[in-house]
């Protein structure tokens, strides 16, 4: 007569890294209110859960971004992104950047690239991808482009 749910909060991916899915709170928020720039997440040191490293308040400027993506080592960061359609319409983009830096060691940029995917899966309406592996790849024009911008 009864059914029982058992509902997780916690998700792991084929890495065994896993992330709680209160992780996805302040991306809802940024994606529905426009709440933050930008979300920064890593991996545990521990290198068990993904977890939220930072958050950037609207209006925090591209640059706060890049500063806060650490060398030698990688993050996952969703970008809001301002565009201008091929209509010339003005419009915001929600962009996931893939920071795997060229001088991090393998371990930590296999591990987040086998991660990737079930926590980008996971935040709806991100429209596209971008990869950064140095310095001179973080390029907001080009990250425009990505999203679409004309």
């Amino acid at each position: 007569k009864y059914q029982y749910i058992i509902h997780s909060d916690r998700q792991t991916m084929a890495s065994g890294v896993a992330f709680d899915t209160k992780l996805l709170e302040p991306y809802e928020e940024m994606k529905l209110r426009s709440k933050y720039q930008y979300i920064i997440y890593k991996i545990s040191d521990d290198k068990t859960n993904i977890i939220l490293d930072c958050l950037g308040d609207k209006g925090a400027s591209f640059e706060e971004f890049c500063s806060k993506l650490p060398d030698n080592d990688c993050r996952y960061g969703i970008l809001d992104v301002p565009i201008t359609t091929k209509s010339g319409a003005e419009t915001n983009k929600l962009i996931f950047v893939c920071w795997s830096d060229d001088n991090a060691s393998v371990k930590p940029k296999m591990l987040y690239a086998s991660s990737k995917d079930a926590l980008k899966k996971a935040l709806t309406g991100i429209a596209e991808e971008y990869q950064a592996t140095d310095r001179g790849d973080l390029d907001m024009n080009e990250i425009r482009k990505k999203a679409g911008s004309a």
